[in-house]
């Protein structure tokens, strides 16, 4: 790929992080890091002149979003804002899936299985002919999932769920709550999690993929 100026832009891998360094981002945890993570932090902190503002995987600070994502780990940002994460799991090592975490419009999206299958859509960006994931998730599903509003569902399709897990935790919630269930995702899936404004929370059911809000009061 080349720039503006002609030049040609290549991927650079970064120097691996340091003991130190990962000891640090394990301590700042409350669970344990994915080995897979670890053993990519030890080849490379990440990747210098991607096609997107950072593809890294130190930076893990200022993140928020507790609520949704309780042990989010970030792996790349879009400059605006706008997050890929990790959604780590307590007692579990696997070092995926990736959601794209957007404030413009607010939603959560799908992206990857794992963080190697988004590290190879994120270099896919870079090939002649080839509709990488992210930027159809970039630029495509986050405004479509704002738009139609899919990915949240009512408390009373929860309850009548064939799915007992969503049934028995939607009976748990009054009846203006909303669900969004991402267990079994794929690209296209996400929820608009600042649909009902700023003040909107969210619950998660445990280490479930499935989240609850009550719409606040207007």
């Amino acid at each position: 790929m080349t720039d503006e100026d002609g030049r040609e832009e290549r991927l650079e891998l970064l120097p691996p992080a340091t003991d130190a360094e990962i000891a640090a981002i394990e301590a700042s945890f409350s669970i344990s890091l994915p080995a897979e993570l670890r053993e990519a932090l030890r080849v490379s902190a990440g990747f210098a002149n991607g096609p997107i503002e950072s593809l890294g995987f130190l930076d893990v600070d200022g993140f928020g979003m507790e609520d949704v994502f309780p042990h989010a780990y970030p792996v790349g940002h879009d400059g605006f804002g706008n997050y890929w994460i990790l959604d780590l799991l307590p007692d579990k090592d696997d070092c995926g899936p990736v959601f794209f975490a957007c404030h413009d419009p607010p939603v959560i999206a799908f992206q990857s299985a794992d963080l190697s299958d988004f590290v190879q859509e994120v270099v896919a960006l870079w090939k002649p002919g080839h509709h990488s994931s992210v930027d159809i998730v970039h630029e495509e599903v986050t405004s479509s999932i704002w738009t139609s509003n899919t990915g949240i569902m009512n408390r009373e399709t929860a309850l009548s769920s064939a799915d007992a897990v969503i049934a028995e935790f939607a009976s748990s919630f009054p009846d203006e709550a909303m669900f969004a269930d991402l267990r079994l995702p794929k690209i296209g899936d996400g929820f608009s999690w600042g649909r009902y404004g700023p003040r909107t929370e969210w619950r998660r059911a445990g280490a479930r993929r499935l989240w609850v809000t009550v719409p606040p009061q207007r």
